[in-house]
């Protein structure tokens, strides 16, 4: 760390436009706009670094910084390659500046008539509206272990969840990446506590340290588990540093040991030469995603398959299109027969956005996007979810921008309220009877109570079947109060899920001997 700050600071006397040219092409673009923001303050009018600058300030994520550096090299009477023409289109659309966003896409498209890629843009730019229809079916709220460093890719793991942060504090000796400027990657476990009151579960504050035994010494994560979590995969980069100083990224598998994570192999298809960056796992450990830059794919970063058949992986498979794009396709995770991944390359709301798309016999489905809040205009990724797939974890950079990336908790397929609902309503003579049938009761009346407040929030009259509809404000937890002839009261639980559900006939059934001898020892 010393060392690159005496670095840096030596260059700024020197010639700060041609270190931050080597630190750009070493992509260590945060370093490359600290020394081209010194060169214009040297030379405001150099427009050549000014389009540098825009350039970098795009690669870390500062789009404000980037338009606003593109929009000072446009008004010296300069016009923008193809490429920064789509950088600006780019920025403009994750700024909400559609109008601006669009004109730029439009101008892109007129150079380039037969790409694909630019019409979809500008389609779901123009129609941004339907990314916004079933917004109301999820949830998206920020965890509390969230903090001014980067935290992304939680997996559950126990009573918790394990994820990847670049925050101080995790070695005695921090070493810095380089194209950040910040701490290494390490793993850190959030761990739950149950609420014994509600019978939920919530996150500690502080997370701790996870795979201490691992020593991995730069980057680590994310991570995957597997084998009722007592086997894991992760990246992690490699100790074998190139001669240009670049550290590739690998996957590495262990088992927990006496307690003890220990590293029992390296996947055969690591190299030197690309990395691997994000993986997902089959439950039983047979069947490998991951995303890479390896030589023979489409274009940027693609999605790649391996299977664990005769003792051992076999040669990763590039799944190809409709799934990977000429640009960047990552963070796969596998989730029974749906495969859901990041991309920039398909049309979304922003930078990358979440799509899911359906494993078929014969190749894989039209990836879909599920919109807000899943996805917003910047990066959003590493969404993993539990086995019924209604709730789990995204990482989005959505509230601070840059690699300022946070976790998020998500709730899927939400019921939407207000919803009415068929029911019918039954009795039984004697609880402790067998013989003793249930009964359609007919005529009766039924109030539905919000068991929070204790307010009446329906009432209604049940058919000449008992059959009867109700209304349901919200979700709450509800029960139903019933009253017969005789103004004998009856109680009965009135179970409501989060989750969107199937049309079904609710059966609500009093047990009629409880009450009678409850009122009777009264």
């Amino acid at each position: 760390m010393q060392g690159l700050c005496q670095s840096t600071v030596f260059s700024l006397f020197q010639d700060p436009q041609k270190a931050g040219d080597r630190q750009f092409a070493e992509g260590n673009y945060a370093q490359a706009v600290t020394l081209y923001t010194a060169q214009l303050k040297k030379k405001p009018g150099d427009t050549q670094t000014q389009l540098k600058l825009a350039q970098a300030c795009y690669k870390t994520k500062d789009y404000a910084g980037a338009v606003g550096a593109y929009d000072r090299y446009m008004a010296s009477g300069q016009i923008p390659g193809a490429f920064d023409m789509y950088y600006y289109a780019e920025a403009n659309a994750t700024l909400g500046r559609r109008a601006v966003a669009l004109d730029y896409y439009k101008r892109c498209l007129a150079q380039q008539p037969d790409n694909d890629l630019l019409t979809k843009k500008i389609w779901r730019l123009a129609n941004l509206q339907y990314l916004y229809e079933d917004s109301a079916h999820f949830a998206v709220r920020p965890v509390v272990v969230n903090s001014s460093a980067g935290e992304l890719c939680a997996v559950s793991y126990k009573n918790g969840f394990v994820f990847a942060s670049n925050r101080k504090g995790g070695r005695i000796v921090e070493r810095t990446n380089r194209k950040l400027n910040t701490p290494f990657y390490r793993l850190y476990e959030a761990i739950g506590k149950e609420d014994t009151a509600t019978h939920t579960w919530t996150i500690a504050r502080k997370a701790i340290l996870f795979g201490n035994s691992l020593k991995a010494r730069y980057n680590t994560g994310p991570v995957a588990f597997f084998n009722h979590d007592e086997e894991m995969v992760f990246v992690t980069s490699s100790e074998q540093e190139r001669t240009d100083g670049f550290r590739t990224l690998g996957l590495y598998f262990a088992k927990r040991v006496d307690n003890t994570w220990k590293v029992v192999s390296a996947f055969p298809y690591n190299s030197n030469t690309y990395s691997i960056h994000d993986v997902s796992i089959s439950y039983d450990g047979k069947t490998l995603y991951f995303s890479s830059e390896m030589p023979g794919g489409i274009g940027g970063k693609d999605i790649y398959i391996s299977q664990y058949t005769g003792g051992q992986w076999t040669k990763p498979r590039n799944i190809g299109e409709p799934v990977n794009t000429p640009l960047d396709e990552v963070f796969p995770y596998l989730h029974e027969q749906t495969l859901y991944f990041s991309s920039d390359g398909l049309p979304g709301m922003g930078q990358l956005d979440i799509f899911k798309a359906a494993i078929q016999e014969n190749g894989y489905g039209e990836p879909e996007n599920p919109g807000y809040p899943i996805n917003s205009f910047y990066d959003d990724f590493g969404l993993t979810l539990d086995s019924a797939g209604t709730h789990g974890y995204l990482t989005s950079n959505r509230k601070h921008c840059k690699y300022d990336d946070d976790i998020y908790e998500i709730d899927m397929d939400l019921q939407t309220y207000p919803i009415t609902i068929a029911a019918i309503l039954k009795y039984k003579e004697h609880s402790w009877s067998d013989q003793s049938g249930l009964i359609a009761w007919p005529k009766i009346r039924v109030e539905l109570i919000d068991g929070n407040t204790g307010n009446t929030t329906y009432k209604t009259i049940t058919d000449r079947t008992g059959n009867f509809s109700i209304e349901i404000p919200r979700y709450s937890r509800y029960y139903v109060r019933v009253v017969d002839e005789e103004g004998q009261e009856y109680k009965a639980s009135f179970e409501l899920s989060k989750y969107k559900k199937e049309s079904s006939l609710h059966e609500v059934v009093i047990m009629k001997d409880i009450f009678k001898k409850n009122t009777n020892k009264k």
